[in-house]
């Protein structure tokens, strides 16, 4: 009986030690999944907008230019990722919003 109560112990408390990883999001966890659902409405793809210009690229460039965008929004917020789980809620605010902003940039369009 011992040896089971000892278990049950060791199992409680490294349940407990992990409760509050799961219980807490981070400083900007809910704006992070706002915009992720943002981005996988069907209704719209903004990150494939392409402002009018003068002369029209190559198919080979806009598509080099839109694997860049998706790179860099989804580098974006993996930054902001990082800094939520880290809670820096500063350096997380900052990548969601530059994120947001390639996100309205190209969505207008």
């Amino acid at each position: 009986m011992r040896a089971s109560q000892a278990f049950c112990s060791v199992a409680m408390a490294v349940a407990c030690s992990m409760a509050p990883q799961f219980a807490e999001a981070g400083p900007c966890s809910s704006d992070i999944a706002e915009l992720e659902t943002a981005v996988q409405q069907p209704s719209a793809n903004p990150l494939s907008g392409h402002p009018q210009l003068s002369q029209q690229p190559t198919p080979e460039l806009m598509r080099r230019a839109d694997e860049r965008l998706q790179s860099q929004f989804s580098a974006t917020v993996a930054r902001a990722k990082r800094f939520d789980t880290k809670g820096q809620r500063v350096g997380c605010i900052g990548a969601i919003n530059a994120a947001r902003r390639m996100y309205v940039l190209f969505h207008k369009q």
